[in-house]
C-alpha cells in the first residue's frame, strides 16, 4: 500500500512540475516558459535573476520548448528577485518574484520582437555585414579591441586622415615591418587599411553602417549553462563611446579561483581584487608598485591612447596558495595567510611558474629569458640568452621546467629547457596565426588561442606535433565570423579547452580529443580577454572577467 501511495505521489509531482524542473540536478526554485507574441516557444533566451540589493545575478537559458529552470545547486537562493529578459532584439521585460524554500515559483514571459539597434551590434556583426575581402575584414576587426567599432566609424575621414588615426592607435608598432604577423599596426598594413576605411567612411559617405545580427545558438548543448555574474565596485555602466582605461571604472583583466575566492587584476590600478564566491562580497587590496614597474615607467609605454601597456595582467597560484601577479618590470606575491605583499622590480605582464615557484618571463628585448626565485625578495634573477624574436605575448612553464613562449608577432611558439639550455621554435601550421595566450595541460602540451586566424593551437613538445582546431566547426582561418580568440584555459578533468571570441560575446568549448566545438552566447554583452577553468568544480566551470563596463566577474557552469 505504501509503495502504491509513493508511486501515486511521484506521478502527481511529475504532472505538476515542468519537465525542466524535474532535472537530475534537483527541483528548481524558479521555472517558467518564454514564448513570442505569436505563441511560439523561444529557445536560447537567457533568463536573468538579480537578487534585490545584492551583487549577484544568476542566468539560465530556455530549451527547445521555451522552458527554463534554475537548478537547485545554483546560486539562486530564497529571497526577493527581479527576473528579466534583456536582449537587443526583444523589448525588455522584468518581473519581481519572492522565492521561498520548498516552493517552486513560476514566471512566464511573452516577448515582443524589435529590430536590433546599431548601437547594440557587436564588432563581429558589423564586420561581417560590411563589403570587403576577408583580408580587409581581419584587419578592421582589430579596430574594436580598445573601443567599439561604432566609435571608430562614427566620423568620415580622408585616406590621409585614416592613416593618421591608424598610426596613433598603433603607437610605436607603426614603425615596425614584421612579415609574419597579421597585426593591423604593422607598416605594411597601414595604407591598405586606410584605403579600406576610406571606402567605407570616406568623405561624403553615409553614417548608416550595415550590420546583421548573428543568430544565437539554440541547440541543447549551447543552452545547457548556468551563469553567475558578480558585480564589482567601480563596475560602471556601458558607454558606447569609451576608450578603454577610463580611471572611473575597474577593468578586470585576469582571474584565478580557489574554493573560497576568485582573485582578479585591475588593468588600470594597482589593486588585487578578491570576490567571495558564495556571498559575492568584493575586497580590493592595494599593493606598492615595484620601483620602475607598470605604467609608472613612462619610457616603456608604447604611445597608444589609453596606455594599454604596462598594467597588471596575469595571476597564478603557486604551490603554497600564494597569488603571483605579473606586470611590466614588476612581479608581486600576495600571501593570503598573512595578508602581506612581496615585490620584485622585474617581470612581465604574462609569465610562467615552474613547480618550484620560480617565475619565468621573456624580457622586453625579446632575447633573454629570466628566472626569479619568489621565495625571497632578495633573490637575484638568472638570465638565459635566446635568439631574438619580433615580439611575444604570453609565457608558460610546464611540469618539466621548460618555458614555452607565444611568439605572436611571428606566428611561432618557442620552448626553452633550462636543464640543457636548448631553445627551439616552431611555426604555426597556419601562417601569421598569432598565438596570443593559453595554458599548458597535464601532458605538458601547450594550448594557445590563435588571435588572428580564429583558431586554437595544440603544441606537443615531446612529439614535436602542432595541430589546430577552428572555433566554429568546419570553420576556415581568416574567414567569417572573423573570430578573435584572446586567451584559453585547459580543463584536464573533462578533456576540454575553453576559449573566447573577443568580438562577439561568445565562448567556445573544444573537445581536446575530437576537436568538436560547442558555441555559447553570454547572457550579456561581455568583452572577454582572460578566462580560467575552475579545476576544483564538480562540473565543467570557467570564470570570465567582463572587462569593459559594466565590469564584473562571471562564473559559467555546464549543467
Amino acid at each position: 500500500m505504501k509503495a502504491k501511495l509513493l508511486m501515486a505521489c511521484t506521478a502527481v509531482a511529475a504532472v505538476l512540475l515542468s519537465p525542466a524542473a524535474l532535472a537530475a540536478d534537483g527541483v528548481s526554485l524558479l521555472t517558467g516558459k518564454v514564448v513570442s507574441t505569436a505563441g511560439e516557444a523561444l529557445a536560447g533566451i537567457p533568463i536573468k535573476a538579480r537578487r534585490d540589493n545584492g551583487p549577484m545575478t544568476v542566468a539560465v537559458y530556455t530549451d527547445a520548448r521555451g522552458e527554463y529552470a534554475f537548478p537547485a545547486w545554483s546560486e539562486l537562493k530564497p529571497g526577493s528577485y527581479s527576473i528579466a529578459v534583456d536582449l537587443p532584439d526583444f523589448e525588455r521585460v522584468a518581473k519581481p518574484v519572492a522565492l521561498a524554500d520548498g516552493k517552486a515559483a513560476t514566471v512566464d514571459f511573452t516577448l515582443k520582437a524589435k529590430p536590433i539597434a546599431y548601437e547594440d551590434a557587436t564588432a563581429s556583426e558589423i564586420v561581417a555585414a560590411l563589403p570587403g575581402t576577408d583580408h580587409q575584414k581581419v584587419l578592421l576587426s582589430q579596430c574594436g579591441n580598445c573601443h567599439t567599432l561604432q566609435w571608430a566609424l562614427r566620423i568620415s575621414r580622408s585616406k590621409d586622415e585614416w592613416a593618421q588615426v591608424i598610426k596613433r592607435m598603433a603607437g610605436r608598432a607603426a614603425e615596425d615591418h614584421t612579415p609574419g604577423t597579421y597585426a593591423f599596426s604593422q607598416q605594411q598594413f597601414i595604407e591598405p587599411l586606410a584605403e579600406y576605411l576610406t571606402s567605407i567612411r570616406g568623405p561624403g559617405s553615409s553614417d548608416a553602417i550595415p550590420f546583421k545580427q548573428r543568430p544565437r545558438p539554440t541547440d541543447a548543448a549551447s543552452t545547457n549553462l548556468v551563469v553567475t555574474e558578480y558585480a564589482l565596485p567601480r563596475g560602471g555602466e556601458r558607454e558606447l563611446f569609451m576608450m578603454r582605461g577610463d580611471r572611473r571604472f575597474v577593468w578586470p583583466h585576469d582571474v584565478i579561483v580557489n574554493e573560497k575566492y576568485a582573485y582578479y587584476t585591475d588593468h588600470f590600478s594597482y589593486v588585487l581584487g578578491r570576490v567571495d564566491v558564495k556571498s559575492g562580497e568584493t575586497t580590493e587590496m592595494s599593493f606598492t608598485l615595484p620601483q620602475g614597474a607598470g605604467r609608472g615607467n613612462r619610457a616603456e609605454m608604447d604611445g597608444r591612447p589609453g596606455d594599454p601597456g604596462g598594467g597588471a595582467h596575469e595571476l597564478q597560484f603557486d604551490t603554497k596558495g600564494n597569488v603571483i601577479v605579473g606586470m611590466d618590470n614588476g612581479t608581486v606575491k600576495y600571501d593570503p595567510e598573512t595578508g602581506k605583499f612581496a615585490t620584485w622590480p622585474m617581470g612581465r605582464p604574462m609569465f610562467g611558474l615552474d613547480p618550484n615557484g620560480n617565475v619565468w618571463f621573456m624580457k622586453r628585448n625579446n632575447s633573454e629569458i629570466v628566472k626569479i626565485d619568489t621565495s625571497s625578495e632578495n633573490s637575484k634573477p638568472v638570465s638565459f640568452l635566446v635568439p631574438k624574436n619580433r615580439g611575444i605575448y604570453d609565457t608558460d612553464t610546464d611540469s618539466k621546467g621548460r618555458t614555452h613562449v607565444y611568439i605572436w608577432r611571428e606566428g611561432k611558439v618557442g620552448i626553452f629547457d633550462p636543464r640543457t639550455v636548448e631553445y627551439t621554435e616552431y611555426k604555426t601550421p597556419t601562417p601569421m596565426a598569432g598565438p596570443r595566450r593559453g595554458q599548458i595541460d597535464a601532458q605538458d602540451r601547450l594550448w594557445a588561442a590563435e588571435f588572428y586566424a580564429g583558431q586554437v593551437l595544440m603544441f606537443d613538445p615531446d612529439k614535436k606535433l602542432l595541430k589546430e582546431y577552428p572555433l566554429t566547426n568546419g570553420g576556415k582561418p581568416y574567414t567569417a565570423p572573423y573570430a578573435e580568440p584572446y586567451s584559453l584555459s585547459v580543463d584536464d578533468k573533462n578533456q576540454i579547452v575553453w576559449t573566447n571570441d573577443f568580438s562577439s560575446s561568445r565562448l567556445y568549448r573544444i573537445d581536446m580529443n575530437t576537436g568538436q566545438s560547442t558555441e555559447y552566447l553570454t547572457p550579456t554583452n561581455y568583452e572577454v580577454r582572460d578566462l580560467k577553468v575552475d579545476t576544483a568544480a564538480t562540473r565543467p566551470t570557467v570564470w570570465v572577467p567582463a572587462y569593459r563596463p559594466p565590469s564584473k566577474l562571471v562564473k559559467i557552469e555546464v549543467r
